[in-house]
C-alpha cells in the first residue's frame, strides 16, 4: 500500500473546517499525512486547523502560486502519492479517497480526479454545470484522445486529483507562475511523455460556486489567458463545440425543470463566460492595468512584471 498524502491549500477556511474534516473522517482509506498549505490566513483558521490535529505549514500570502503552492505540498509529501483538494470541497462519500487513488496503485494512471457534485443550495444552472462536466461513468484518456475530443481531453482538476509522485516529478510537476489551469497543464504534460490520466466518477466531493456576472467574466479571462499563454502546450485542444454543447445543454435543462424565470440569468452567465474568455485569449493586446481590472487573479499580473 502507497504512502498517501493529502495537501490542502487555504485560505481564511474557518467557515469550511467542519465540514472539510467531517468528510476527511469518514474516509476508509485514511491519509498518512495531511498538510494544509496556509496563506497567511487572518480568521483564525490555522489555529482550528491544528485544533483538528492536522499539519499546518504557513507560506507568505504573495508567494501563492496555484503551482507552485501545490508543488511545495508534493515536495513535502515526499513520495507515494498526493492527493490535492481544495477547503471547500467536501468528500461526499466514505470511499472518496480509496476510488481517487485506485488507478494509482494499480499502475492504471500518473493522476487521478473526482467527481464534484453540486452543494445542495447551488442553482439550477450550476447543478446542470456541474452534471455536464462530471459524469458518473469513469474514463482514462491519453495523447491518442487529442483529436477525437479536443480539450475534453485535458480536463483535470485541483478540486480533487491525485498523482502518482514520481510521475509527477517525472514532467516537471505542476508549472509555476501561470494564472490559472495549472492542472490541465499538468495532464498535457503527462501526454507528452505517453502517460495515462483518469477520471474517477466514484470519487466524489461537494464542490460547486454560484458566481455573479462579473465573477463569471473575471474567472474566464483568466481561463482565456491561460490558454493563450500555454498554446503551443495545449495543441489540439479546440475549445468551440464544447461551449456550444454547454450552451445548448443548460437551455434545455432549464426548460425541461420549468425554471423559466432562470433563463434570462443563465443567458447572461454565458455571455459572461464567452466574453470573458475571448478577451482573455487576446490579453497580450491589452495594457496591464486593464488586465488586472478583468481578472479575478489580480495579483499574477504584478508577478508577471516583476519577473
Amino acid at each position: 500500500m502507497s504512502k498517501l498524502t493529502l495537501v490542502v491549500p487555504t485560505l481564511n477556511a474557518a467557515g469550511y473546517i467542519s465540514q472539510f474534516v467531517g468528510g476527511l473522517n469518514r474516509q476508509v482509506r485514511q491519509p498518512d499525512r495531511v498538510i494544509i498549505l496556509d496563506s497567511a490566513s487572518t480568521d483564525g483558521s490555522p489555529q482550528l486547523w491544528r485544533e483538528q490535529g492536522l499539519e499546518v505549514v504557513s507560506i507568505p500570502r504573495g508567494t501563492f502560486d496555484h503551482g507552485g503552492t501545490r508543488n511545495l505540498g508534493a515536495r513535502l509529501a515526499g513520495e507515494g502519492i498526493c492527493c490535492f483538494l481544495t477547503q471547500d470541497a467536501v468528500m461526499a462519500s466514505p470511499q472518496t479517497l480509496a476510488a481517487l487513488i485506485e488507478p494509482l496503485e494499480k499502475g492504471q494512471a500518473a493522476a487521478t480526479f473526482g467527481r464534484q457534485l453540486p452543494r445542495p443550495e447551488a442553482s439550477p444552472a450550476e447543478r446542470y454545470a456541474r452534471y455536464f462536466q462530471y459524469r458518473a461513468a469513469s474514463e482514462c484518456r491519453s495523447a491518442q484522445d487529442v483529436p477525437g475530443l479536443g480539450v475534453r481531453a485535458y480536463r483535470f482538476t485541483n478540486v480533487c486529483s491525485a498523482v502518482r509522485l514520481e510521475k509527477f516529478w517525472a514532467v516537471g510537476g505542476f508549472p509555476e507562475r501561470i494564472i490559472l489551469n495549472e492542472d490541465m497543464l499538468l495532464v498535457a504534460r503527462l501526454f507528452a511523455a505517453g502517460e495515462r490520466v483518469c477520471y474517477v466518477g466514484a470519487a466524489e466531493v461537494l464542490h460547486s460556486h454560484d458566481y455573479t456576472l462579473k465573477q463569471q467574466f473575471q474567472r474566464h479571462f483568466d481561463i482565456g489567458a491561460s490558454f493563450a499563454d500555454a498554446a503551443e502546450l495545449l495543441r489540439g485542444a479546440r475549445v468551440g463545440g464544447e461551449g456550444v454543447r454547454f450552451a445548448v445543454g443548460q437551455m434545455g435543462y432549464l426548460v425541461r425543470l420549468g425554471e423559466w424565470r432562470q433563463v434570462p440569468a443563465a443567458v447572461g452567465d454565458l455571455g459572461a463566460r464567452m466574453l470573458g474568455f475571448q478577451l482573455g485569449r487576446r490579453h497580450q493586446a491589452l495594457p496591464t492595468p486593464l488586465k488586472k481590472k478583468l481578472s479575478m487573479h489580480s495579483y499574477h499580473w504584478d508577478q508577471k512584471e516583476q519577473r
